[in-house]
């Protein structure tokens, strides 16, 4: 039977059920992200030049690849995820990470001890209504002067994807409907970008946006 999401649209046992049933593949198929210069890198590069001393929040890990990019670059990642399975191929992926069980609604984490957090495809399955919230959560995470990075998908809307078992929320952003929300939390956005997708992707531009916490 398929997970149903919530009355309010978004049910994390559903995404944990999803991402759980795939994880290994997923690995697979996206765990050697990030490993060479290409426009993904140049945009992660760019964003998280400058950021204050503290970890930096891997939301949504998966596999761990924006993880491993980060502690290559002498940062100190701390990768979430809902899926166990997930964390699991995380930790073979980058040994050196810390890992740790968490929804990005309900962040484990210490007000202002993030130098920053790095969004990779995961708020596209929390319904816009949502976003929000989710985006106020993370700047509290932030120390003054951190960074705040959301990679997605372009588009609009909202979508119910239907993933192996499970059916989840698909939302979709607009660089300006994103850069609006940001402001809107009191993040300051710098950094806006967008790239076709590549062969295998899911169809639609990739959304690229950071937005730091006034110092």
């Amino acid at each position: 039977m398929s997970a149903s999401p919530a009355p309010h649209g978004y049910s994390s046992d559903a995404v944990r059920k999803v991402y759980q049933d795939m994880a290994a593949e997923y690995a697979v198929r996206y765990g050697g992200e990030l490993t060479q210069p290409d426009p993904d890198t140049e945009f992660l590069d760019a964003a998280l030049a400058d950021l204050p001393a503290g970890p930096v929040l891997d939301v949504g890990c998966g596999p761990g690849q924006v993880s491993r990019y980060l502690l290559a670059r002498g940062r100190q990642p701390v990768g979430i995820d809902l899926a166990p399975g997930m964390l699991a191929e995380a930790a073979k992926l980058v040994p050196g990470a810390r890992l740790a069980a968490a929804d990005l609604l309900e962040l484990p984490f210490r007000a202002g001890s993030c130098a920053g957090a790095v969004a990779s495809y995961s708020v596209h399955h929390l319904p816009k209504a949502r976003l929000g919230p989710a985006l106020a959560g993370l700047r509290d995470v932030l120390a003054p002067g951190g960074v705040l990075l959301i990679i997605t998908h372009g588009g609009s809307g909202e979508q119910r994807l239907e993933q192996f078992d499970g059916q989840v929320v698909l939302s979709l952003y607009a660089p300006d409907e994103l850069a609006d929300l940001l402001s809107g939390c009191g993040l300051s956005p710098e950094i806006i970008r967008s790239r076709p997708p590549r062969p295998g992707e899911y169809p639609a531009d990739k959304i690229r946006i950071s937005a730091r916490r006034p110092s």
